[in-house]
């Protein structure tokens, strides 16, 4: 097994670069100058995140809640056999439901 790696690691030593490394240092400065950007751009819209977020759930709770008192302030009565029982086996078995 080592006899095979040694021959093709002195096989691949033998053989030209496939791409020329030249400019790589550059280009890899600017990407990580990019990426710091970004970060930084990031963070200052932080606030706005948490904003909508607090509003977003804000909105869920009041919309919630409205929800939860009216259903409980509206009695319902129907019966087994009514048309009201959407939840009664025998609409959910015809597809009515």
């Amino acid at each position: 097994m080592s006899d095979n790696l040694d021959k093709l690691l002195a096989r691949l030593t033998a053989s030209a670069a496939d791409r020329s490394l030249v400019g790589l240092g550059d280009a890899v400065m600017t990407t990580i100058g990019r990426q710091r950007a970004e970060a930084v751009a990031s963070r200052s819209l932080a606030p706005a995140r948490v904003f909508a977020v607090c509003f977003s759930v804000a909105v869920g709770v009041a919309a919630g809640g409205m929800a939860a008192a009216t259903a409980t302030a509206e009695p319902q009565h129907f019966s087994i056999f009514s048309s009201q029982a959407h939840l009664a086996p025998s609409t959910l078995l015809e597809g009515a439901g």
